[in-house]
């Protein structure tokens, strides 16, 4: 993979509820971190996607603390991606570089929207 989309800059702004990233290019993209949560690209998370939309029973009730959409840490995963570690725990979903870059063009071009991370 191309290290072309690895960023200059990326910056967990808690109180914001956001992650800056400052591209190659310097162009500068901001993705809530809601927004990441709920995108999170694991394969428990994309499974839990996948069975909530294949769901027909209107009334599903979930028992447990809703996921967290704090940051408790954060490192780079080689020259291609970047691992969240939330405050619940959770931590194994890796953040590839051009997809988050993809994502960004998309909101670029339509600012009222941030595509689903990963189809499912």
């Amino acid at each position: 993979m191309s290290t072309i989309y690895r960023p200059k800059e990326l910056t967990i702004d808690r109180n914001a509820g956001s992650l800056r990233i400052r591209w190659w290019n310097d162009q500068e993209g901001e993705f809530p971190l809601r927004w990441l949560r709920a995108n999170c690209p694991c394969a428990t998370c994309r499974e839990e996607r996948r069975n909530a939309a294949m769901q027909t029973d209107p009334l599903r009730l979930m028992s447990g603390p809703l996921p967290s959409i704090e940051i408790s840490g954060a490192e780079l995963v080689g020259n291609y991606a970047l691992r969240l570690q939330w405050s619940d725990g959770h931590d194994t979903g890796i953040y590839a570089f051009s997809t988050l870059f993809e994502a960004f063009q998309v909101a670029e071009a339509d600012p009222n929207r941030l595509p689903d991370l990963l189809p499912d």
